[in-house]
């Protein structure tokens, strides 16, 4: 009986000290999400939703006469938005989603960096970077790779032909 409750104290214990680790783990990934401002990713969301809007309304129509009405969709598209994607609504899924890749040391050493000069300077210059990165890999599709790609398909459509004419010697 003595065994069995020592062994039930050991279990406890053990239970809160993996509980404490845990909610460590995950203040830890909320501070290094907040700090690479997380909650800001969607903002570009919200940029071309309203430019959906405008542009819907536009071709539906609309003038500046009715103006008012498109306020008031855009009021309520940005609501929408608000629901499903503000900090709040998406944090604890972020969070799950980073909890098993880094540790919370690992965290910490994430939250150093961001929070050193090096850090915030990327942190500020990355859209701005993502947006020429994705632009340099989206020209060099449309401008060499779309050919290319087109040419290696007309090759295989012509040896396909070829292929289905029947057999050749050699």
């Amino acid at each position: 009986m003595r065994l069995l409750c020592l062994l039930l104290l050991c279990c406890l214990s053990m239970s809160s000290v993996a509980l404490a680790s845990e909610a460590g783990h995950r203040a830890a990934a909320e501070r290094f999400l907040k700090l690479a401002r997380a909650q800001s990713m969607t903002a570009p969301l919200y940029v071309q939703t309203d430019q959906l809007l405008v542009a819907r309304f536009a071709q539906l129509g609309g003038s500046m006469q009715h103006e008012t009405l498109l306020r008031k969709y855009r009021e309520r598209a940005r609501t929408l938005l608000d629901r499903q994607l503000a900090w709040e609504a998406i944090r604890d899924e972020l969070i799950e989603l980073y909890l098993p890749v880094f540790s919370e040391q690992e965290f910490e050493e994430l939250a150093r960096f961001y929070e050193s000069e090096v850090g915030s300077k990327l942190l500020e210059h990355l859209p701005e970077l993502t947006r020429g990165s994705m632009a340099i890999a989206r020209e060099r599709v449309e401008e060499v790779l779309a050919p290319q790609l087109e040419q290696l398909i007309e090759e295989m459509g012509r040896e396909l032909e070829l292929h289905q004419l029947g057999p050749t010697d050699g």
